[in-house]
């Protein structure tokens, strides 16, 4: 006889479910008794529940309470819950991101508590002042002043600059699991806090494309802002193309780009994308930004690029678990302010290797050491 659970809170049951913007037919491929459930016209398994509890970024234990903790209160407690759903962002309304943006703020808050337990405060994220008026141009020499270099980096290294500079950068995973986000939803996303703002890049996106997304929500978190970005073009939105503007203008200076009167060729295109470690896409819109390239041949490689988009993407699924570094592809995603935190708390005693294991979601003990190695 299967065990079924006593005195389940059937109004959590549905705030849960609603407020992480799942329906009946979302949760029914993984509970299809979930509307007789929260009716109570069925009494859920222990196994059931923990179904739940992790469709819903909440513990188990929540169901059976009298009413929702308040820090499970997502619209209360999650900065994107708040900022997002009032803009009524489309991307936000897909459960899949509000699950996402859910659990990084909670990564993020872990962070926050273990550096508190061992007395070591996270300072304020500090920026450049920018001026209302000035020339992006200007505003990007700000950032390449604040990040200290003049150099073209690849997405790796700029992401490690931004990290070295309070930003925790999350990037979903490329492979089945609770953090890949279809490329489609959005590209990058950024959820600003005065301590530690978050910065989600999306992992399925090509390494030289990820590199624009990073300067494109730093855009935003300069501005005091939370923002999705998807992949389409923000020509009409003064924001978002002032986003864009500054991320080519950091990734691709303006004195640095030569002086050329126009590009008739994607090939081209590609070759000075390889140059500045950036995407074509990357590069095509910055060429649009300096006038290199009119509207009408703007269009047209954009067409033919995201034609080809994609298409890398389809080899990834059929990679081969047994070729994959579990170690790198967790400091890839989690970066080295999370990680370095739970190791930290982990070389003090405070949390043991099963607690850090999950934490850093490695099953593995070798795996999980061969990680502390690698910071």
């Amino acid at each position: 006889m299967i065990a079924r659970v006593e005195n389940i809170n059937q109004g959590i049951l549905r705030q849960c479910r609603e407020q992480i913007g799942m329906t009946f037919s979302d949760v029914e491929k993984k509970i299809p008794a979930i509307e007789g459930i929260e009716v109570g016209e069925q009494k859920p398994t222990f196994n059931q529940l923990s179904v739940l509890a992790k469709l819903y970024n909440v513990p188990r234990w929540v169901f059976i309470a009298e009413s929702l903790p308040e820090e499970y209160q997502f619209d209360k407690t999650t900065t994107a819950f708040r900022k997002f759903s009032d803009d009524h962002i489309e991307s936000f309304n897909d459960h899949k991101v509000r699950k996402l943006t859910t659990k990084v703020e909670q990564l993020r808050n872990l962070i926050l508590e273990l550096r508190n337990d061992m007395s070591e405060s996270v300072a304020k994220f500090i920026v450049p002042k920018i001026q209302k008026n000035a020339a992006v141009e200007i505003t990007a020499r700000q950032v390449r002043s604040w990040l200290g270099t003049s150099e073209h980096f690849d997405f790796p290294q700029w992401k490690k600059k931004l990290e070295d500079k309070g930003i925790f950068v999350f990037v979903t995973s490329k492979y089945i699991g609770w953090s890949k986000i279809d490329k489609t939803l959005f590209r990058g996303l950024a959820i600003y806090h005065s301590v530690l703002p978050i910065i989600i890049i999306n992992g399925s996106d090509s390494r030289k494309a990820q590199s624009f997304s990073l300067f494109h929500e730093l855009a935003h978190l300069l501005r005091g802002e939370s923002a999705i970005d998807d992949w389409d073009g923000h020509d009409h939105k003064r924001i978002e193309k002032w986003c864009d503007e500054l991320a080519g203008n950091v990734l691709i200076p303006k004195k640095q780009f030569g002086s050329k009167a126009s590009i008739n060729d994607i090939t081209e295109v590609k070759q000075i994308s390889k140059l500045f470690k950036v995407s074509a896409y990357a590069c095509l819109v910055r060429l649009r930004q300096l006038d290199i390239i009119d509207q009408k041949t703007y269009l047209e490689f954009e067409k033919r690029l995201k034609e080809e988009y994609g298409k890398p993407q389809n080899k990834l699924k059929k990679t081969s678990g047994a070729t994959r570094d579990r170690p790198q592809e967790v400091l890839d995603q989690y970066g080295h302010i999370y990680t370095r935190t739970l190791f930290q708390s982990y070389y003090n005693k405070d949390i043991d290797l099963h607690k850090l294991g999950q934490a850093l979601d490695l099953k593995r003990t070798s795996h999980i050491l061969a990680l502390g190695k690698q910071l």
